[in-house]
């Protein structure tokens, strides 16, 4: 995977043809919160699940020293390519193929599969 520029602003890109179903990535840590860093207008916080409590828990974006800083560019599509399997508990994800994707196509997720309040454009 790669971050370019699209015309959205930067996107992650495959550097490889991927099949349907192909695990891409598997993250070893993923930093879950109740309280997201990134600011609110932003909305670079996506929400993946709710504490026994009801609180919403948001994965917020990775740092720039982070092997996964890639994920902060994963972009909202209403076709998505990909699809993260979370484990919240161990705060782990593995990025798989939901259709085969070729070398050079932006990988897309539907944002609201993970949360129906996690904003989409337009």
């Amino acid at each position: 995977m790669e971050v370019k520029v699209c015309p959205h602003g930067r996107g992650v890109f495959a550097i490889r043809d991927f099949g349907s179903g192909e695990l891409i990535h598997s993250m070893s840590h993923m930093f879950v919160t109740t309280t997201p860093r990134s600011p609110p207008w932003k909305r670079w916080a996506m929400i993946i699940g709710r504490t026994p409590e009801g609180q919403r828990l948001f994965w917020d974006e990775e740092d720039e020293e982070s092997d996964e800083y890639w994920s902060n560019f994963l972009d909202h599509g209403r076709l998505p390519n990909v699809r993260f399997s979370i484990d919240i508990t161990k705060r782990t994800a593995s990025l798989f193929a939901v259709r085969s994707i070729n070398a050079g196509e932006e990988l897309l997720l539907d944002y609201k599969e993970y949360d129906p309040d996690n904003w989409t454009p337009g």
